[in-house]
């Protein structure tokens, strides 16, 4: 058989398969963009839900400031501590 007719074939075969592909693209798109209005923008908010974790993200806040307080505090201690034992030497 010719080359050419070989080349051919190979060509209108990638061409119908790219035609093809294009168009499951396109419908695909087109349906999602068309069922895209019927959902809804945003969430509904539950402002009781959102207080509480506000109070609980700032009790939290509370807490963290407390440790990091007592960290300072022990680290000071054995700043002083450490001083003390060397000036004893």
């Amino acid at each position: 058989m010719n080359p050419d007719v070989w080349a051919f074939a190979a060509v209108s075969t990638v061409i119908v398969g790219l035609v093809a592909s294009l168009c499951f693209i396109g419908v695909v798109t087109w349906k999602v963009l068309s069922r895209g209005g019927a959902r809804p923008t945003s969430l509904p908010v539950d402002e009781d839900r959102l207080e509480r974790l506000q109070q609980s993200v700032d009790a939290i806040a509370i807490e963290v400031e407390r440790i990091a307080e007592a960290q300072r505090f022990s680290a000071k201690l054995l700043v002083e501590r450490g001083e003390s034992e060397v000036l004893r030497r």
